[in-house]
């Protein structure tokens, strides 16, 4: 579909959700409109639309190297791979904000800004915001995320702050967000795949190997021998993020380290 102004769009909006039927369509000219969330590399907005609360994630422009790819259908679109993910995970038991649908825009041929909305979800924490009860949240944190990696789901993101957290009468619900990079697989997720998976969700090392012993034992796997490969892996990639902020400063390091070509119009 043409907008009139150079530019085709890809556009999935949810029906019967009870947005206007042109919300999404009309996202890239009324972006601005909502009130800033969270403005980095890529942007998030809230828009208030009848008492409900919406949150649109605009993605910048890709690096060159992957423009290209998502241009030429290699790989999918930040945008439209968070809506199929999030169906796919709420298909699956789990949760993560309603999405509502997606908007891809393209130039010439070639990828520009995409934009992602779901619910706006209220009440909520994330695990950086935690400072009660934190034995009792990691042990549950630790059986949800055995429960995930056994129905085939995994994080690749799995960060403090893409995992939300409700606590009510010491029981703990989780919910995952900014999932665009995620895998889904028919079958488990293998075990040392999963372990590799969790060196992210805390900053402290103590509570990093409460979470992982406990973990382990809901997988029913080796505790000593799952903590030092997580410990491990955890420092390996410290030492590899000291070596990257250290090559950014090199010029040039822009082209070499794959940086965004732009945020806003």
């Amino acid at each position: 579909m043409s907008n009139g102004n150079a530019y085709t769009r890809e556009i999935c909006q949810v029906p019967n959700a009870g947005l206007p039927p042109d919300f999404i369509k009309q996202l890239p000219e009324q972006f601005t409109e909502g009130r800033i969330l969270h403005n980095a590399r890529n942007q998030i907005r809230v828009y208030d639309f009848a008492g409900t609360e919406i949150n649109v994630k605009k993605f910048c422009i890709p690096p060159i190297v992957n423009r290209i790819l998502y241009s030429l259908g290699w790989r999918t679109p930040k945008a439209k791979t968070t809506f199929l993910n999030a169906q796919e995970i709420l298909k699956r038991g789990f949760q993560t904000p309603r999405p509502f649908g997606y908007i891809i825009e393209r130039s010439k041929g070639l990828i520009n800004f995409s934009y992602f909305a779901s619910e706006q979800v209220q009440g909520v924490a994330t695990l950086r915001q935690n400072h009660t009860h934190i034995e009792p949240m990691i042990d549950a944190l630790a059986e949800y995320t055995a429960r995930l990696h056994r129905a085939g789901l995994m994080h690749r993101d799995y960060t403090p702050g893409n995992i939300l957290y409700q606590e009510q009468d010491g029981k703990f619900d989780f919910m995952l967000v900014d999932i665009n990079r995620f895998r889904i697989q028919q079958t488990p997720i293998g075990l040392w795949r999963s372990i590799s998976n969790l060196m992210q969700p805390f900053e402290n090392d103590e509570h990093l190997k409460m979470f992982v012993k406990a973990y382990a034992k809901y997988r029913k796997i080796n505790q000593t021998l799952a903590t030092f490969h997580v410990l491990f892996l955890r420092h390996m990639r410290n030492a590899y993020d000291s070596v990257k902020r250290a090559l950014k400063k090199l010029p040039g390091a822009y082209i070499l380290l794959n940086k965004p070509l732009g945020k806003e119009d």
